[in-house]
């Protein structure tokens, strides 16, 4: 998928050739859909949005935003009911006034998600086997990020050891999952990030807790669907050390603007990590691959995209002395350079901006 993309969402059979027509000719990429679901996940990232009287109702319930274009079938009228109700910018009438609606598309503004106003950037990160250093990257990126936004880091694994051990965290107070009662109204990411223990550069997790004895709680996606909601409600990123199969893993590649994939580049990894994409395609959401070199490769970073079908940003490598490291004190805060330079290479392909 383009990284900036034009929304269809029009159902008049009569003007939706000529708004896809005018919607390819901005150069932007496409996206064109009916399914709410899609248009609600799909409406925050979109460069702009296209639609009719039918869809406008459903855009209608969803969070104002610039850019929204309400069309009509020639000669018109435009339904400006529904268009103040979907606080579309204007309506146009197609095909006649087809060069309007291209010239408006030309001067459309990106919704900015690094402004007050803006809304945050979620970011799943999921290794396609165990022990690649999937949670190593998701803190790395995490800890990039900080340096400019505030920053979350979500643990999505329900029998994960904790994150907070990772940050160097697990004696600092502050709210684990068990502890989180969002209840049924809204909290928003300032409530929540305050409630979470945060490290010395700012990063805030959301972890799971440790015990030996048998917790009755467990991570669902009713759990965490909400948090997730109150972290894109706010200017900030949100990083999601998410399974590549797990109880949560649908959930959070459903909410999420763009998924890491953490591939080594080994054949039964790499068959893993085929299937994932093809489901993340089929969903309509970005993902992009990082090519993970253990020990011994069989593979090369070719032979990885070829099987996966996923888009290869970069190469992680062995950083011999980081287990050691993370181990005695968590991820330190001076990250190796390697590793830096892959999460500020992720997190621009995700724009997210320094």
């Amino acid at each position: 998928m383009s990284s900036t993309f034009i929304l269809v969402a029009v159902s008049d059979p009569v003007i939706h050739p000529e708004a896809t027509h005018v919607a390819a000719a901005t150069g932007h990429g496409v996206i064109d859909t009916l399914d709410p679901r899609e248009i609600t996940r799909l409406l925050p990232r979109a460069h702009a949005v296209l639609v009719d009287a039918d869809t406008a109702r459903h855009i209608a319930t969803l969070d104002r935003r610039p850019g929204i274009h309400l069309l009509a079938a020639d000669p018109g009228p435009v339904d400006w009911q529904a268009a103040v109700l979907a606080h579309a910018e204007n309506g146009y009438v197609l095909p006649a006034q087809a060069p309007e609606l291209l010239t408006a598309l030309g001067h459309a503004a990106v919704p900015d998600r690094s402004t007050p106003d803006g809304r945050g950037t979620l970011l799943a990160v999921c290794g396609a086997a165990g022990g690649a250093g999937t949670s190593v990257l998701a803190a790395a990126m995490a800890r990039v990020a900080a340096r400019s936004h505030p920053t979350t880091l979500v643990d999505a694994a329900e029998f994960s050891g904790g994150l907070d051990l990772l940050l160097g965290l697990e004696e600092t107070p502050g709210v684990r999952w068990p502890e989180l009662q969002l209840g049924e109204g809204a909290v928003s990411a300032a409530d929540l990030r305050a409630a979470l223990p945060v490290t010395g550069d700012g990063i805030a997790c959301l972890s799971a807790a440790r015990t030996t004895v048998d917790d009755p709680f467990r991570l669902t996606p009713e759990v965490l669907s909400p948090v997730l909601e109150s972290l894109r409600g706010a200017p900030g990123v949100a990083v999601i050390d998410v399974p590549l199969e797990g109880t949560c893993t649908d959930a959070v590649m459903d909410a999420c603007d763009h998924a890491v994939l953490l591939i080594p580049a080994e054949l039964r990894p790499a068959a893993a990590a085929a299937r994932l994409v093809a489901r993340l395609h089929a969903a309509r959401t970005t993902v992009t691959g990082v090519v993970r070199h253990r020990h011994w490769s069989g593979l090369s970073t070719a032979d990885v995209g070829d099987i996966t079908r996923c888009p290869i940003l970069t190469e992680l490598g062995n950083l011999p002395r980081l287990s050691r490291t993370v181990e005695l004190g968590g991820l330190p805060e001076r990250l190796p350079g390697q590793l830096a330079t892959t999460a500020r290479l992720l997190l621009e392909n995700a724009g997210v901006q320094r």
